[in-house]
């Protein structure tokens, strides 16, 4: 379970808005993944992921996701990825755009706390990496301490999603997220993920 995202409202939302939600959470990581990979893995994942985002919309796109998400459980399925360094934050990336496209093929709300919950953990996870503390486990009923800045902005993030669906008079009840939403929501997604590719060019150095 998150403890510092919100997504409640989610409870209410129609497939397509699970889809776009997954799908947003995931464009944000791959500005992150761009800096860990070469080009060619990251813009295979940029193209999976349009293919979700096409869903969304009520575009053909299910077939294509259906055939990435199983390249990626193959790959998966190896046990080649590293657990240290930028190769473990590329590998969770990848798990999210994997969740990504399930949601696109049978969108639930449970997947998409899933997304949420696993993109607050990298994040977190990155914010430890950069600030140099050392991750600590707080237990059920514990004060948690304040979010660090990646997961705050992620927080944001979340709320400017449902603001653009606010600010065209859409609920998340909608049944398709029309095409021109689409493109506002990816194009905020991707600015909010060129943020995050940047604050992590550090802990790639630390890696190197």
């Amino acid at each position: 379970m998150a403890r510092y995202h919100d997504v409640d409202i989610l409870r209410d939302a129609s497939g397509a808005v699970l889809t776009a939600f997954c799908a947003a959470v995931a464009e944000r990581m791959l500005g992150m993944y761009a800096q860990m990979v070469d080009e060619d893995e990251s813009g295979w994942a940029g193209n999976s992921l349009a293919e979700v985002w096409k869903v969304a919309a009520g575009e053909p796109g299910s077939e294509a996701c259906a055939v990435a998400l199983e390249v990626i459980e193959d790959e998966a399925s190896s046990g080649e990825n590293s657990d240290v360094g930028s190769s473990f934050y590329a590998a969770r990336i990848v798990d999210l755009l994997g969740l990504s496209l399930e949601s696109a093929l049978r969108p639930d709300v449970t997947k998409a706390e899933f997304v949420v919950n696993t993109a607050e953990t990298l994040l977190s996870s990155l914010d430890f990496a950069l600030s140099g503390e050392q991750a600590v486990i707080y237990r059920p009923g514990e004060q948690l301490p304040p979010p660090g800045p990646l997961v705050s902005r992620d927080v944001v993030a979340d709320a400017e999603f449902f603001e653009v669906l606010r600010r065209v008079g859409l609920g998340v009840d909608v049944p398709v997220v029309p095409a021109a939403v689409v493109s506002e929501l990816r194009r905020a997604s991707r600015d909010v993920g060129d943020e995050y590719g940047q604050a992590v060019q550090d802990v790639i150095c630390m890696d190197d």
